[in-house]
């Protein structure tokens, strides 16, 4: 069909919207990965190999890995990849803009919502509202009278709210589509504890209950505009519930006239219904995704092609209906492309469509009807995807980057120095991408005076790990036209995790403090620095500052103006956003401060924030230094850190009606605050790792020598922060001034939240707070470590950071610190050269 080239090219080129899917697993997940072609279950499920689609699936699976065509040999190079590199290869390969996630049918080893926004711009989330019921009814303790919670009147409090995009039943395969419109609170209350009978966890089966949810879902999807997906035919053993004929009842219900309605999975077998259903109701639209590709490919252009006999091609909409694994969203793009292209140059062969009729055809199926019915560029914004679809090795996709020379790997060492791999973009693509690089393990016990490892790390130049790119953090280097740089894991074999990895580390305590108690950590940092000229003095190099305005300064900020106008552009291009800039106190001193984040995210932006700031002063010929105390007789830097807890989406750090304590925050903020107060003296040894960083932490420079706190006292080490616009009494978040710009953002992090963990675990309480300046009333209060000695001396008896951090990455931290004590302790001058590495 030579002369479709042109239909045959758009549809394999369009960046699709992938309207419903389900969320990812991890490698070494129970689910067995057989799932990945087809939906059989238990003994069923030792036929699939047997089956077109296994066949067909394991063929093109094996050529877009380039490996041996088989279930063995594919199974073994997924987990030599591990999730994140076959992830981005299917996502990428399969030229998808946006993501749809269901997120309320349980995986073994499952990854969270916010875990897939990495690997696409776009990730919305249906709300699955059997599942929803379900959790409010597990998580409640009077269970007999929350059936009003069931009607969801308070949608805004769900977890990730705002990218909510539609409502989902599987009332199909519940109780059947059969739906009771008059459904009573009665008779759904008289089901609910029929339900509760069988015990806990609750599963909601009782035909009462689940149309009566059903209804009043209905009644919220129109409330917020909302669609409203029904899971509909495919996957059931009982196909006589699941005919979408059923819903006739709901649909000329005039209570539910706005409401649009998405019938799933091409309603297979009922294909033929489903499409008159579209073409006489206008609310109804219809979407293909797990016919496509489940099915032999006659079964998949059957179905689509019954879609499209009375069903108006502005109605119909693609969806991989990916789960578990990566390569489920692939096959269904890739298959749904290939099938879409053959109905559509069929119908334009009869004379159905003209090319131009089926070329917009695609882009409505593939893209701008599921952009209108979920509201999507309202809700999340722009949803391009520069990737073409390809079965090809992954280095095709560097033709979208040609003009890329070199890539730089980055990672930041235990010292807290940003160091970088360079490898050429056409080996990055072809190999790197996805196998990463080798790395000593002396690379992590490295000091900030010496590139070898320091006595006592146990790292040595014996052993090699991998330094492999995490692709979510990878962008184009504004200021090196043609590199680009990305962020890496450090991996002792695939998908396992060094135990020194920086990265890792922080996701880890993250992940114990959202498992165990709900929270997410949000931090901001300000970035404190100088600005110097390099001079020669008696033939010696000295660096001097690049002006000598006061705090706030606006002749300072005039003369720094050009740099810092790079400097924006140049972070707002990574999607990294600013939020004050000035002058500081200091000679030369300026502060970039940026917005709270996810702690991980945090962190990963601090550091390209660094690399910016000292790459733009490079191009106007000065040198950027975050060395804590540069100039001895002037105001140190340091990276200040405000923190918060977050839980749906709520900052729950902050006092509310329910929990409320007399420091204007919750209970659980006190908790965590409490731990990090507890611990700072240790965590110190991770935040100011250097012996000059204790040149800053001084008296009466606002970066709070003693171990006390504050309600916005800035001489006290931590101060609780009330924003603009909130009330006086309650506060939104605390900062720690001890952070300073030589400490690794990841294991300052991690110290911190570890520490936060051990308050919530145990209830901790802080101490009354301080309003006036701590040194006039020091008889009161402690110092904290007056040198890094001290505070790798608290760290050296904290087992509980031990225990949280690990104990060998722990060993090898104080190992490094008492290097740098013992280094920096026999020569007073040597500081001076760290404006060379920090």
């Amino acid at each position: 069909m030579g002369k479709y080239s042109e239909l045959r090219t758009a549809v394999e080129t369009v960046a699709a919207v992938d309207a419903h899917a389900h969320n990812l697993v991890a490698v070494d997940s129970q689910f067995s990965f057989l799932h990945c072609f087809s939906e059989a279950e238990g003994e069923a499920l030792s036929f699939v190999p047997h089956t077109l689609a296994f066949k067909r699936g394991i063929q093109d699976v094996a050529e877009l890995y380039q490996c041996e065509a088989s279930f063995e040999a594919i199974e073994r190079h997924r987990k030599s990849s591990g999730i994140i590199s076959i992830a981005f290869r299917c996502f990428e390969s399969a030229n998808v803009s946006a993501i749809f996630l269901d997120d309320g049918i349980i995986f073994d080893k499952m990854h969270d919502w916010e875990w897939h926004t990495r690997f696409g711009p776009a990730v919305g989330r249906i709300l699955r509202i059997e599942h929803l019921a379900e959790t409010i009814l597990n998580g409640s303790k009077m269970a007999g009278m929350i059936l009003n919670s069931l009607t969801f009147p308070n949608i805004r409090n769900i977890s990730v709210v705002d990218k909510i995009v539609g409502m989902k039943s599987i009332a199909a395969y519940r109780s059947g589509l059969q739906i009771d419109v008059n459904a009573s609170k009665r008779e759904a209350e008289e089901g609910l504890f029929k339900d509760l009978q069988d015990g806990m966890p609750v599963r909601i089966k009782n035909k009462d209950l689940i149309d009566y949810i059903f209804i009043c879902s209905l009644e919220v999807a129109q409330l917020y505009n909302l669609p409203m997906q029904i899971h509909t035919g495919f996957g059931d053993k009982d196909l006589r519930m699941c005919n979408p004929l059923h819903l006739r009842s709901v649909l000329e219900d005039k209570r539910f006239s706005d409401c649009r309605i998405v019938l799933l999975h091409a309603s297979y077998p009922f294909s033929k219904e489903a499409s008159y259903l579209a073409s006489v109701y206008p609310q109804v639209y219809l979407d293909f995704g797990l016919a496509v590709p489940m099915l032999s490919v006659q079964g998949m252009i059957n179905s689509v092609t019954q879609l499209l006999h009375l069903a108006p091609t502005k109605k119909v909409m693609f969806s991989s209906d990916g789960f578990a694994f990566p390569e489920v969203y692939y096959l269904g793009t890739k298959r749904a492309r290939e099938v879409l292209f053959h109905v559509l140059s069929k119908a334009c062969e009869d004379g159905d469509l003209t090319i131009n009729d089926a070329l917009q055809a695609i882009k409505d199926i593939f893209r701008e009807n599921a952009l209108r019915l979920y509201n999507l560029s309202a809700i999340i914004g722009s949803v391009e995807y520069k990737s073409t679809i390809t079965t090809e090795n992954s280095l095709k996709a560097s033709k979208l980057v040609e003009d890329v020379v070199f890539v730089r790997i980055i990672w930041v060492d235990t010292s807290g120095q940003q160091r970088c791999r360079v490898i050429p973009a056409k080996r990055f693509y072809e190999v790197v991408k996805n196998t990463g690089v080798g790395l000593t393990f002396a690379s992590m016990g490295m000091t900030s005076f010496c590139d070898g490892p320091a006595d006592g790390t146990n790292l040595t130049g014996t052993g090699e790990i991998r330094l492999i790119p995490d692709c979510s953090t990878k962008h184009l280097i504004p200021w090196s036209k043609k590199e680009e740089m990305v962020l890496a894991d450090m991996q002792i074999k695939p998908g396992e995790a060094w135990e020194y990895c920086p990265r890792n580390t922080l996701r880890r305590v993250a992940k114990i403090i959202k498992d165990e108690f709900g929270l997410v950590v949000n931090a901001g940092f300000e970035n404190e620095f100088y600005l110097l000229k390099a001079i020669t003095r008696e033939e010696k190099e000295q660096f001097v500052p690049f002006d000598m305005a006061s705090y706030c300064s606006t002749s300072g900020f005039d003369a720094v103006s050009p740099i810092f106008q790079e400097v924006y552009a140049t972070l707002q291009a990574m999607d990294i956003v600013v939020e004050q800039l000035h002058a500081e106190a200091g000679k030369g001193q300026f502060e970039i401060a940026l917005q709270h984040l996810c702690c991980t995210s945090a962190a990963d932006n601090l550091i390209y924030t660094r690399e910016t700031i000292r790459a733009i002063a490079r191009k106007h010929g000065l040198v950027a230094t975050f060395v804590p105390k540069y100039f001895l007789d002037d105001i140190g830097s340091g990276s200040h850190v405000h923190l918060s807890l977050w839980k749906n989406g709520r900052n729950v750090f902050m006092a509310s009606e329910n929990s409320r304590t007399p420091y204007g925050m919750s209970e659980i903020g006190e908790n965590f605050m409490a731990g990090v107060f507890h611990h700072l003296p240790s965590i110190l040894a991770f935040i100011a790792p250097l012996p000059n960083s204790y040149d800053r932490i001084q008296p009466n420079t606002w970066s709070g020598a003693y171990h006390c706190w504050g309600k916005e006292n800035r001489e006290a080490p931590m101060r609780t922060a009330c924003p603009p616009g909130v009330s006086l009494d309650v506060v939104s978040n605390f900062e720690i001034k001890s952070f300073d710009g030589s400490a690794n953002p990841q294991l300052g992090l991690a110290s911190i939240v570890a520490a936060g963990i051990d308050g919530l675990r145990r209830n901790l309480s802080l101490p009354e707070p301080t309003g006036v300046n701590p040194s006039v009333l020091s008889s009161q209060f402690k110092r904290l470590p007056r040198g890094l000695h001290e505070s790798v001396q608290a760290l050296a008896e904290d087992i509980i950071l031990k225990d949280l951090l690990g104990e060998k990455l722990v060993t090898t931290v104080i190992a490094i610190r008492k290097a740098e004590i013992d280094h920096y302790g026999r020569d007073s001058e040597a500081y001076k050269q760290l404006v060379h590495r920090y």
